[in-house]
């Protein structure tokens, strides 16, 4: 159910702009960990919960199909979460239980663009953006998600009405420990040895 994606090595930044993923092999979602949906039972309901992530509706229910229910022209394999006949409203979410500096998933069937919105763990919004749709030039089988510091929920919204998605293979990456610049570790290092120096000298 749940896959390492292959280690890589991501530079410490900060960024104040989220930044669209548009590729599994992303650097931000290298050592990531990748939810596939394939140990879970079909079925539908209104929230599921793996791995520390949850997807959930407030207005109808998520469904738990095999790849193809509903048509096979898109990415995934195996179980799939989708939301094929199941929303009251064309909108879900998906909340971390840590924070996360980057996602991303298969993102099938999707006719209109679908506006994407990151919240933060005090619920301010970070940034807006949005996956385009197949009326909107895309294929009905993309690669999507965000990259942005300190992640802990996405709220995704259809833009024009009913619309329905399939998602799979969604990879997130936890959000680190900031490490320190190398100024602030040239200024720790001479501090040690000032107090080095000083017990010398007591």
């Amino acid at each position: 159910m749940k896959k390492l994606i292959a280690a890589g090595l991501i530079c410490a930044s900060s960024f104040s702009h989220a930044a669209l993923i548009s590729s599994s092999a992303d650097p931000a979602l290298a050592g990531g960990s990748v939810i596939d949906f394939s140990g879970l039972a079909t079925g539908n309901a209104s929230s599921y919960t793996v791995d520390g992530v949850t997807f959930a509706t407030m207005s109808g229910t998520l469904r738990i199909a095999p790849y193809g229910e509903g048509g096979s022209g898109w990415l995934g394999s195996g179980q799939t979460l989708t939301t094929r006949d199941t929303l009251g409203t064309s909108a879900f979410s998906i909340t971390f239980a840590n924070p996360v500096s980057a996602f991303g998933m298969d993102w099938g069937a999707a006719n209109p663009n679908w506006t994407v919105s990151l919240f933060d763990a005090a619920n301010n919004l970070l940034e807006t953006l949005v996956f385009i749709g197949g009326d909107g030039g895309a294929t009905y089988s993309e690669y999507y998600g965000a990259q942005h510091a300190g992640i802990s929920r996405v709220e995704l919204t259809s833009v024009s009405g009913y619309d329905w998605v399939i998602v799979d293979d969604f990879a997130y990456v936890t959000a680190r420990q900031q490490v320190p610049e190398p100024a602030s570790l040239t200024l720790i290092a001479l501090a040690l040895a000032g107090l080095g120096v000083s017990r010398r000298r007591k």
